[in-house]
């Protein structure tokens, strides 16, 4: 099954696998929606809030920042618990929260919690926990998704309205010079089978259809972990999972 990156960054990577059957792919999907474990806000206790935003909705706000993770404190059962105490006029951000593990703070510091105006306060203390993404989606590490390698045939050399139907594609991989129709050097894989420009101008002139030997599998991070290590606890509990089969039918 061989494997080729076609991008790769901190949080997202794209990759090219050949000769997989997507049941493959979907298998490592679904572990690492379901199967990853991470930090998230688990338990809320207020005791103080005079905003506009109901308790609930706070709650809820809170479980879903992305925390920075580090999976070995799961084995010491360490528990981490955030502070919040706040008085407006201030907007209050993900950024304001206090960790008891300087390691254990919010990716991003900038989320917008609730706005609070003069003289209105909140004073709370939130504790996280490890889960994953069965028990909740707030503990799923990334997006993650696969389809088809395109394939995009333009049957005529010269084409009347090359221009508009360029500007159809909405990523924006189909350029125009003069008559001429093409794709975008090396912008093919971010095709995302829309058939746009298809519809636009007929399958006579452009044709849109997939490779189903070629599979895309596209991965972002919420920034919890690494790539790495989404996709290496990811292949672990599928490897688990395989062993633990094996056991039962082999009784």
């Amino acid at each position: 099954m061989p494997v080729e990156t076609l991008s790769k960054g901190d949080k997202k990577a794209q990759f090219l696998v050949t000769d997989s059957h997507f049941s493959m792919l979907n298998a490592l999907r679904r572990a690492i929606i379901t199967n990853v474990k991470t930090m998230a806000i688990d338990d809320v206790t207020i005791y103080t809030n005079t905003s506009s935003m109901y308790d609930e909705i706070l709650a809820n706000r809170l479980g879903l920042i992305p925390l920075k993770t580090i999976p070995e404190l799961e084995k010491s059962k360490k528990e981490v618990v955030f502070s919040l105490k706040e008085i407006g006029p201030k907007v209050v951000h993900s950024g304001d929260l206090k960790s008891s593990d300087p390691d254990i703070v919010p990716v991003y510091d900038n989320m917008v919690l609730v706005s609070l105006k003069i003289g209105e306060s909140i004073d709370l203390e939130a504790k996280a926990k490890f889960g994953d993404g069965s028990e909740h989606t707030k503990f799923t590490p990334a997006h993650v998704f696969y389809h088809f390698y395109p394939k995009i045939e333009i049957t005529k050399e010269n084409v009347k309205n090359a221009a508009q139907i360029a500007e159809k594609c909405p990523v924006n991989i189909l350029e125009a010079d003069g008559g001429k129709l093409s794709v975008k050097k090396g912008q093919i894989s971010r095709c995302i089978l829309c058939k746009a420009c298809e519809e636009f101008a007929g399958e006579d002139i452009i044709k849109i259809s997939s490779d189903n030997k070629k599979i895309i599998f596209e991965i972002e991070s919420w920034g919890q972990l690494s790539l790495k290590q989404i996709i290496d606890e990811a292949f672990d509990s599928l490897k688990e999972e395989a062993e633990a089969i094996k056991d039962r039918i082999t009784k």
